[in-house]
């Protein structure tokens, strides 16, 4: 019995210890696996400038290839107020196929720096035609408020954002803007039925709604236009199972119209399905909904909302 018992305890004892070290080869794979930055680019994120030139120094001595360390160090040296130095290492960079739009956009920001105005919105006239899509850089830097008065900054701003947002410059992409703001939803006799928030994401291409009923239900859509059929499109899913998807666009009174069906997920019903979206001048939007009634083989109501604005709130895209 005594040696029985002993036995047991060399395999537990055995059997922990394979555990932990099953746990420690665990942990020396993911400490492998875990992404950790170069020293060159640390140094980047923590604008330590110095070192971020040292470091890339050293990196293009072993790999001279690297066209984007040459980018780097212009963008620590122009950082440093050293801006002579980085309009030549940029040009160290043009030289090595560095990407074009960003050298002259680096090179706009130095120029700027040194009071070149004219020869800072040459290059990005420069960066632009070389698609620069640095839209974020272009609208918060500080190094651009001498420029952003001249209509040529303008000019370039707009086709940017045009390139990075090309939503925003398709026309019918804009139809439904009316819809667009917060919302108080009544009935037509005057019962508070919810309240529906409508914001355009993604760049202008898309329209979110955020519903929320009184009674407590809930719901979602997405509305986009699609430019291969010059139609929008709908899709919804609602707190009650209810899932819609329709399509259509502009009607000749200026309203939206859309047709498709909606599924009941809880019964799998599947009916003929249509949505008009019309504005009044006083800004008002009444949204009708109506199913195909298969019995009785007519369109009846399925919801009936006049939308106003929350506070007054005009929309914006």
């Amino acid at each position: 019995m005594r040696r029985l018992a002993t036995l047991r305890a060399l395999s537990y004892r055995l059997t922990a210890a394979l555990a932990a070290a099953a746990a420690l080869a665990c942990a020396a794979v993911q400490a492998q696996e875990a992404p950790v930055a170069d020293a060159a680019e640390l140094a980047f994120e923590q604008g330590r400038w110095e070192d971020v030139i040292t470091e890339y120094r050293e990196m293009l001595a072993e790999r001279p290839e690297d066209r984007l360390s040459l980018l780097r160090i212009a963008q620590a040296e122009r950082e440093l107020g050293r801006h002579e130095e980085a309009i030549a290492t940029l040009e160290e960079a043009r030289t090595a196929n560095a990407p074009e739009a960003m050298i002259d956009l680096e090179r706009a920001r130095n120029l700027v720096a040194l009071g070149r105005n004219e020869d800072a919105l040459l290059a990005l006239d420069a960066s632009n035609h070389n698609g620069l899509r640095a839209l974020e850089l272009l609208e918060d830097s500080h190094d651009f408020d001498p420029l952003r008065a001249e209509t040529r900054f303008q000019e370039i701003y707009r086709a940017v954002r045009g390139r990075v947002f090309p939503c925003e410059g398709i026309e019918e992409a804009q139809q439904f803007d009316f819809w667009l703001g917060e919302w108080e939803v009544r009935q037509p006799d005057g019962t508070l039925v919810g309240h529906d928030t409508i914001t355009k994401r993604d760049g202008g291409c898309t329209i979110h709604e955020s519903w929320e009923g009184s009674s407590g239900s809930s719901g979602t859509s997405l509305t986009f236009f699609v430019p291969s059929r010059g139609q929008w499109r709908q899709v919804w899913v609602g707190s009650g199972a209810t899932l819609i998807d329709i399509t259509g666009g502009r009607m000749d009174n200026g309203a939206m119209h859309l047709e498709g069906t909606i599924e009941y997920a809880d019964r799998a019903d599947v009916l003929a399905f249509r949505g008009t979206w019309t504005e009044t001048d006083d800004g008002v939007v009444r949204q009708k909904f109506e199913e195909f009634d298969l019995a009785g083989q007519n369109w009846i109501l399925w919801f009936d909302g006049i939308f106003r604005r929350i506070d007054g709130d005009e929309p914006s895209p």
